[in-house]
């Protein structure tokens, strides 16, 4: 439910500030908030996943990862405010040098959630972390809603981050109630070893290929144009992350459980591949098929450069988050790297696509992100480490049938959803989900009965086991 919430409160988010603000002003927020995530990352990725990842795990690792964490702050806080004037120079919006360091600020924050997320993640506190990031969308997605309504414009996007991660931070201090002070350790922080190092540079690269994205996108086409491309990833991509973030938590842990087992650990993974994609994709691809009727109902008239960058986004979506599940058991055998390697694969075969369709114009900005959607899982199916034991054909058949379906289903909603409109557009929208959550449940029934089984057996048992 969780979940859902975070959801609803940005659909409402985007709907209420996509009819006050313009594209400029997305563009705009785009370019600035996309360097503060990467921010983030920084601060928080060395810590998080080794502070889950440590045999032992004491106060005094949970201090150095702190205050290193707030270290590495106040160096991105400091270099935000000449990179602030820079780009304000180079884009010509003189008010990127002040919104910069201001929403740099959020890493300190950030930083510390994540510290406080490694530990939860350790005490199998997942409730916790779950409720702190709702409280903090809960309380700060309405303030900045408001913001807007009430003549903040552009200010509204930023604080609406700063608000969040700042709410978030105090809220899941106040659950795990295990208050950690700074203390500096070089030998601690040394300790947190290769797999922090290999995570940050995993988490790196991904925030690279956004903030490389959106600069170029705002190069190439202008910041309205970043603004189409920013309201089409608000729908997106806050679906993508809860799944990608839940999905990535629960999976480590239910692979680590079993890692020195090397029989069990393969059917597990088999097993929550299989049928984890036959939730997901057809999600992604339920979207891309009833955006031209979602994104003008959310969004309302002016936005519709948006649609097709949003349809290609589902669709790259589908093909790519099932595929992380198979980097999930990697890494809960200790091979990060395999992400890594996908990553940085994944953002050169996306910039490479944006630069050389440039002329087709802003599709080649959805173009882009599929063909990195798809180098992803493509390396998921085809890498090959040393005594994994799943083979690349079982990878394969364990993704395929979940793509197929869904395409069938999604291919039927897009079909229906072009035929000259009776109902008005809302009503248009539930028929149409309707209608793909009906089809895919006959297919699941008749080409993958015993899938559709286990995904209803499974279930209420998941559900008991984190109760």
């Amino acid at each position: 439910m969780d979940t859902v919430g975070r959801l609803a409160l940005l659909t409402v988010s985007t709907a209420i500030c996509s009819r006050l603000l313009t594209p400029r002003d997305f563009g705009l927020a785009a370019l600035v908030l996309t360097v503060v995530a990467l921010g983030s990352v920084i601060v928080g990725a060395p810590f998080e996943e080794a502070l889950a990842q440590r045999s032992v795990l004491r106060r005094v690792h949970l201090r150095a990862a702190l205050t290193g964490s707030w270290l590495i702050g106040l160096v991105l806080v400091v270099a935000a405010v000449p990179a602030g004037y820079l780009l304000a120079h180079l884009y010509g919006e003189p008010e990127i040098a002040t919104l910069l360091p201001v929403a740099m600020c959020s890493v300190f924050f950030s930083g510390h959630s994540d510290v406080m997320t490694g530990l939860a993640r350790r005490l199998r506190r997942f409730n916790d972390v779950s409720a702190a990031t709702l409280f903090g969308h809960l309380i700060g997605i309405p303030i900045s809603v408001v913001m807007a309504m009430t003549g903040f414009g552009l200010w509204a996007l930023i604080a609406q981050r700063l608000l969040v991660v700042i709410i978030r931070a105090v809220v899941l201090q106040w659950r795990i109630r295990i208050f950690i002070l700074p203390q500096l350790s070089l030998k601690n922080l040394a300790g947190m070893g290769r797999y922090g190092t290999l995570t940050l540079l995993d988490r790196v690269i991904d925030s690279m290929t956004y903030v490389a994205f959106n600069y170029l996108v705002g190069a190439f086409y202008g910041l309205a144009t970043l603004g189409y491309v920013n309201v089409a990833m608000r729908l997106i991509e806050p679906v993508r992350g809860a799944i990608g973030a839940t999905s990535h938590n629960l999976a480590f842990s239910w692979f680590a459980a079993v890692q020195k087992d090397r029989s069990r650990l393969l059917r597990r993974v088999s097993e929550l591949v299989s049928l984890a994609s036959l939730a997901i994709v057809p999600i992604f691809i339920g979207m891309a098929a009833v955006m031209p009727t979602l994104l003008p109902l959310v969004s309302g008239p002016g936005w519709d450069e948006s649609v097709k960058i949003a349809v290609c986004l589902g669709i790259g979506s589908a093909i790519m988050m099932p595929s992380r599940l198979i980097y999930s058991a990697f890494s809960a055998t200790a091979r990060p790297e395999f992400s890594l390697v996908a990553n940085c694969v994944a953002f050169a075969g996306t910039l490479l696509v944006l630069v050389s369709t440039v002329s087709l114009g802003p599709i080649s900005v959805g173009l882009s992100r599929i063909a990195g959607d798809v180098l992803q899982a493509a390396i998921a199916i085809c890498v090959s480490p040393r005594n994994f034991g799943w083979s690349r054909s079982a990878r394969f058949h364990a993704l395929a049938p979940a793509w197929g379906l869904a395409i069938v289903m999604g291919v039927l909603v897009g079909i229906l959803g072009i035929a000259p409109p009776i109902l008005d557009r809302s009503l248009t929208l539930a028929m149409l989900v309707v209608f793909g959550m009906a089809t895919y449940t006959v297919l699941l029934f008749v080409f993958a009965r015993d899938d559709l089984a286990r995904m209803i057996a499974v279930w209420p048992a998941r559900r008991a086991s984190h109760s």
